[in-house]
């Protein structure tokens, strides 16, 4: 593993650079996002505000929160190969819980969303899609890319997890003996 570390040093420091890039942007753009939306979505009745409240909390969450800090565990990661004198950072450690917390999520987003098609008052209007007009039979044509790419998803996010969670300890122990 030293010499593969060794053989690719610039090209790992420079995924390690572009991961913290990659988390600022998503956590800091983010954040500009839900300013951006929410004071773009203040009208609207009541329920309506809700809804999009509880949409662009959603997004937040999944799609530029977690995986910024994702993209931090990278970093921290690689890092943690970089330099053998440097100590697994709170957040790597945290890792593969992160990973497994985001799986439930992604799981109970997927649910909420096939137990919401029924429903024409959803986050996102799906009266656009004139799924309101489609038959039973034609909506499961919509889950279809909603459940493949999220059990992937879901998957992967277990797998790391359970890498991370084994591979620290083996790289701490690796370190001791040099």
């Amino acid at each position: 593993m030293v010499q593969f570390i060794e053989k690719h040093r610039r090209l790992l420091q420079a995924y390690c650079f572009i991961a913290r890039i990659l988390g600022w942007f998503l956590v800091l753009g983010g954040v500009f996002w839900f300013f951006a939306i929410a004071k773009e979505s203040a009208t609207g009745t009541d329920e309506q505000r809700i809804d999009v409240l509880l949409y662009i909390l959603n997004s937040l969450a999944y799609d530029f929160v977690i995986p910024g800090f994702l993209a931090f565990a990278i970093a921290g990661l690689l890092d943690y190969l970089l330099r053998p004198e440097a100590k697994a950072r709170l957040i790597l450690r945290m890792t593969d819980k992160l990973c497994y917390i985001y799986a439930i999520f992604l799981t109970w987003r997927f649910c909420v969303t096939i137990l919401a098609f029924g429903d024409d008052t959803w986050f996102i209007n799906f009266k656009l899609l004139t799924v309101s007009k489609m038959s039973e039979s034609a909506r499961i044509l919509l889950v279809q890319p909603l459940l493949v790419p999220t059990v992937a998803k879901v998957l992967l996010l277990i797998g790391v997890g359970m890498i991370l969670h084994r591979l620290l300890p083996v790289i701490e122990e690796s370190k001791t003996l040099v």
